[in-house]
């Protein structure tokens, strides 16, 4: 069950999407398809009706309608003495829940009402799943004697949990204590309570204290078919105490007579079943009645009060039996369930493993109506986890394009404000259904929340590349070039702008361009001579050799570890050999290649002898980049046993040329 009403101060429970609390309509929800249920609650949430201005509880984290133009009343200046200081830490840092905590309990203790209004509704734009606080606040509210106020408080919490039977009961209970029991209206909107209540909320496992309790004033007004028609519901819903409600249900039957209990409808057809059952068709006289005639005959009449109440029983059995079956497949995960309201304590692996492996069960056994109900549930208490929220979205994907939106939005806007991976799926969503626009906003949105994320960058280059948004697209990662907070990271997006001018828009000067004033910036970036001399392999290498050329140069004498630039070196020998138009320019950068292997060596005796650390182990500490450098595509892949060329200039050179040693195949 959710957290009995001692417990919700110190961890305050919760619910799940469903159904508003009016009484109205109750009887059109009451056979509403669960889905356009859901959806109603969807649009409740975006555009409350029904809440009042102070109290208006929008998705949008920064929106306080009203309560933030009091800042500068006379209301405001009012405030107790120490809100500031405890507004201050909230505001500063929203994911502070100790510190909410610390404010409510202020605004609390100082019974003072627009500071109370200010924290809450902020509270709830962050937190809505905390039923205990929606309580909290209600209560506040009728304590200053404002009714009203106090149930739109409630309609809003129950838009935002309406799977929290807590605060369904709590709601009820309210609406016994402030409506009129003279007004002839007040028991019918008290009835449309509990239907939006067993509507939003009886499928969950553990909603049989609303159950009992809608039966129990149903008994009370001493509707005995209304009780009829609600055991007729609850029997074929698993919960925990279904045989308890088997076991009333029986008792229902025996201590109440089958014309009372049972509709007109339903008595006489039970009535001419057992006429059939047992021979009698009542045309004659001496037979029993097929309609609502009362039998004069007491033992005949006490005959088939017996019989029918033994064939209720027995055609509730057939259903018992197939609920307890179901009640049973699912025992063991509910068992397992710990926490199932809201916390922001992180959650024990083994109970995330529980509602991962209950999801997937209910998902492959249940009907939608429970999948959905398990989802809500789960994402109550996992609020907190992306992967529950995303699981939720796919799995609407295939059963309501609205359910997916909603989803996304509850989980981005409210929960999970910072978490890259939901907001980039909301965002790929809605480019699947054709809203860019949505899609850039959400991009961007995210973006200005958490700045610095090359992953949302990268995203949203992406999104412009692929409608056709080239210069969009080029300007996002200048920018992101421009705004760089360090070197590397500069680094990082001029190869992508880079590649994005010579791959998407076929621009090699331009690329080039870009990547050379990156090395000027970067000297000691290895991938940067290596994203430039891969651009330069990809044109016509007959007429590009002076560009590739001198993009080894670049390496060879530059600022790079003497390992790295030997392999350049090594590479540039390899390109003049392959495809070089001059063998002066090939015998030069053999002799250049020499001497940075004797640079190599002389480096290496002074790391023996104790003078410096050895070269290689600086690299392999200090430059990640090395295994870029052996993993280069296409021409620059050669075989090593190809340039052995100790026999053909070993007359020639002391040292034989053996690339072998210096050139690490991939």
């Amino acid at each position: 069950m959710e957290n009995s009403e001692s417990t919700e101060e110190e961890q305050p429970t919760v619910g799940n999407e469903s159904a508003e609390p009016g009484a109205e309509s109750a009887a059109e929800e009451q056979h509403m398809d669960f889905s356009t249920e859901i959806m109603s609650v969807t649009e409740m949430e975006q555009s409350p009706d029904s809440s009042p201005d102070l109290n208006e509880d929008n998705t949008q984290e920064s929106e306080i309608p009203n309560i933030e133009s009091l800042q500068t009343t006379d209301i405001e200046a009012g405030f107790p003495p120490d809100f500031d200081k405890f507004w201050k830490v909230v505001e500063d840092n929203p994911q502070d829940f100790t510190g909410w905590v610390y404010l409510l309990q202020y605004v609390e203790q100082e019974n003072h009402l627009p500071a109370a209004r200010k924290a809450f509704d902020r509270f709830f734009t962050h937190y809505p799943y905390c039923y205990g606080y929606w309580k909290k606040y209600a209560d506040l509210e009728k304590r200053h004697d404002n009714v009203k106020q106090s149930d739109e408080v409630y309609r809003r919490g129950l838009q935002a949990i309406p799977l929290s039977v807590d605060l369904w009961i709590h709601y009820i209970n309210f609406l016994k204590e402030t409506l009129d029991p003279a007004d002839p209206e007040t028991n019918s909107t008290i009835r449309g309570a509990y239907e939006h209540a067993v509507l939003a909320a009886g499928t969950d496992f553990r909603s049989d204290r609303l159950w009992e309790m809608y039966i129990n004033w149903e008994n009370d007004q001493g509707n005995l078919r209304e009780v009829t028609s609600i055991y007729d519901r609850i029997l074929g819903i698993p919960t925990q105490l279904y045989s308890h409600h088997f076991q009333r249900f029986k008792e229902h039957i025996q201590n109440n007579l089958p014309r009372d209990f049972l509709t007109t409808e339903q008595f006489v057809q039970l009535r001419r079943e057992l006429a059939a059952a047992s021979g009698h068709s009542g045309e004659d006289g001496d037979e029993l009645p097929c309609g609502t005639e009362d039998i004069t005959d007491p033992a005949k009449l006490i005959t088939e009060i017996e019989n029918m109440r033994h064939r209720i029983i027995e055609i509730h059995q057939e259903i018992f039996n197939h609920n307890e079956h179901e009640v049973s497949k699912r025992w063991t995960f509910e068992e397992a369930i710990k926490r199932p309201y809201f916390h922001v304590k992180p959650l024990e692996k083994i109970q995330l493993k529980n509602w991962k492996e209950y999801l997937e069960f209910e998902i492959e056994n249940g009907t939608h109506e429970r999948v959905v109900v398990l989802f809500e549930r789960c994402v109550i208490s996992c609020a907190l986890y992306e992967d529950f929220w995303i699981k939720y979205a796919k799995y609407m994907e295939n059963h309501s394009i609205e359910g997916v939106r909603h989803v996304y939005s509850r989980a981005c806007t409210i929960h999970l404000p910072k978490k890259p991976m939901v907001h980039m799926l909301w965002a790929a969503f809605e480019e699947q259904q054709g809203n860019i626009d949505e899609a850039r906003r959400i991009l961007k949105t995210f973006e200005e929340c958490i700045l610095g994320l090359a992953m949302i960058r990268l995203r949203r280059v992406s999104l412009e590349r692929r409608h056709g948004n080239m210069e969009e697209a080029e300007q996002l990662l200048e920018d992101a070039v421009r705004n760089a907070k360090s070197i590397s990271e500069a680094s990082f997006y001029a190869i992508k702008l880079a590649r994005h001018l010579f791959k998407v828009q076929k621009n090699l000067p331009k690329a080039r361009k870009v990547l050379s004033e990156a090395i000027e910036l970067d000297k000691e970036n290895t991938k940067l001579y290596l994203n430039l001399l891969e651009m330069e392999y990809s044109g016509d290498l007959k007429q590009n050799e002076e560009n590739i050329l001198s993009c080894f140069d670049k390496a060879v004498h530059g600022a790079l570890s003497i390992k790295m630039r030997i392999t350049f070196s090594q590479r540039k020998v390899e390109f003049l050999e392959d495809f070089g138009s001059d063998v002066n320019k090939l015998l030069d950068a053999y002799d250049e290649h020499q001497a940075l292997l004797k640079e190599q060596e002389t480096l290496k005796r002074r790391a023996e002898n104790g003078s410096e650390e050895p070269d290689e182990k600086k690299l392999l500490t200090e430059d990640p980049s090395l295994a870029s450098a052996q993993l280069m595509d296409g021409d620059m892949q050669v075989n090593q046993a190809a340039y052995n060329y100790n026999a053909w200039y070993q007359y020639n050179y002391q040292n034989a040329w053996n690339y072998g040693q210096y050139y690490h195949t991939t």
